[in-house]
Order: C-alpha cells, then structure tokens, then sequence
C-alpha cells in the first residue's frame, strides 16, 4: 500500500515520494478507516485535569479528548479547524465509545453522554504552548465494564483516539513546484502546533472534513495531546455492582 510505504520510505526521500504520488497518497488517505496505527513520533508525558466534580449531575461521568486540532500526528496529518463541526453535529452523540478500537459490541465499555467541538488551553492538554485549540470533547461513563471503571477512577487511562474517514483532505508541501500545495503549505502552516515537526518533513497532509465513526480509550494514540479532562467521583457501591468482563473468554470469542 501506498501510505505503508510514505511512513516506511527514507526521511530524506520523503519528500519527492509525495511529489510523484500527491494523488494516489490522497486517494488512499480518503479510502481508509483510520484508527490509532501508530505512536506520535515524539512522545511527551499527557497530563490529566481530573476533579471530582465537574457539574454534571451525574455520577460517574469522565470528560475526554477524542482528538484535538492543530497536531501533526504520526501520519503526516493535521485536523484543521472546523473539520469536525459537521460530523459531530451529525452523529456526535450516537457513536460508540470503545476500548482500543475494538469494533465489537463487546469493546463498548461507556455510555456516550454526549459529544460537542469546545475550545481548551493548549496547556490542558500537556503542550506547553499558549494559546487554544479545538477538541472533540466526549462525556462518558464507564457503566459497562469495571475494570475500565477501576481504571478511569485510579486516572490511569491518559489516552485516547478515534475511528474516523477523511472527507476532505488537502496536501501542504513547501516546494513552489506545485502551485496549490505550495500555497497550502502558506495558509496552514501557521495552524501547526508542533510546526517545528511539520518544517522538518516540509509537507503535511490539510484535514478539512472527517466523518467520526468511534472513541476509543488507548494506551498510545498517534495524536497524544487526547487526556481525559475532568470527572464526578464514581461511587464506590456503583463500582461493586459492575460485573468484570472475561477477558479470556472474550479474546477466544473473536480470535
């Protein structure tokens, strides 16, 4: 495949790999279900901003980043501002909130409280950098599963990502050979958080509108800047009442 090779290929060939295949790389980007593949290339420890209450009304409730806009991650892309409107509009509050991107009935181990674009300090979510950014933002609860409970109780589940399909996607490259990624490489690049990441490829690839499909608690996402933001304390008698999950039994069911 095509995008196996971009990451596999030589960092100092990248660039004229993606010259001579701008089409196929963006038809394929556009082809596929994209899900957390691969680890951010330059890891940076994920704070957490949990509080016991966050005026919900509801027990139990966890407030976490699905993905945030801005970031260069480990695939070349950038989320760009307004990519998500459309979508989280349209089904926000109806996907599934997985574990690992697991698409089975069995991995759904929250409810979907509801999902809304907000607008977080930068620093909220572990990049020292002032200013902020747009996130898609879920409140869950971990009803369904007691040890994913026990977990985002004891604050250690830190990351998180999302099953998505790029709608419109556009290539930015700082080579004035090509007109239109040239003068996309002009507009977006001011939008790069990490633009340091971004000026060492001399490309990256411009989201402008992805479908979501999912939300998925990880241990690694390839955006890493996805914290769980806030909590109600989970009571303790609620916590007893969750059954655990098999897990052998469930890993033989889908292997």
């Amino acid at each position: 495949m095509i995008l196996k090779e971009l990451l596999e290929i030589d960092e100092e060939k990248r660039l004229d790999f993606v010259k001579a295949n701008k089409a196929a790389i963006l038809k394929a980007k556009k082809g596929q279900l994209k899900t957390c593949d691969a680890v951010y290339s330059a890891p940076r420890y994920t704070k957490t901003t949990a509080t016991k209450a966050d005026g919900t009304g509801e027990s139990g409730i966890y407030e976490i980043v699905g993905n945030s806009v801005g970031f260069l991650d480990s695939h070349q892309d950038v989320s760009m501002r307004g990519s998500f409107d459309k979508t989280v509009q349209e089904r926000g509050n109806q996907v599934p909130i997985l574990v690992n991107h697991d698409h089975t009935p069995s991995a759904i181990f929250a409810r979907n409280m509801g999902v809304e674009i907000k607008e977080i300090p930068i620093k909220q979510l572990g990049y020292d950098m002032v200013g902020t950014t747009q996130v898609v933002a879920a409140k869950i609860a971990p009803v369904y599963d007691a040890k994913m409970a026990t977990l985002y109780a004891n604050g250690e589940v830190k990351q998180h990502s999302i099953g998505l399909k790029y709608i419109k996607i556009e290539l930015a490259m700082n080579d004035d050979s090509d007109n239109e990624a040239y003068a996309n490489w002009n507009k977006y690049l001011p939008e790069v958080i990490n633009r340091s990441e971004a000026e060492k490829l001399n490309y990256f690839f411009a989201v402008k509108e992805q479908q979501l499909f999912e939300i998925s608690a990880v241990i690694f996402g390839s955006n890493q800047y996805t914290p769980t933001l806030s909590l109600q304390e989970e009571p303790r008698k609620a916590l007893k009442q969750l059954k655990p999950i098999d897990w052998k039994a469930k890993f033989l069911s889908i292997n």
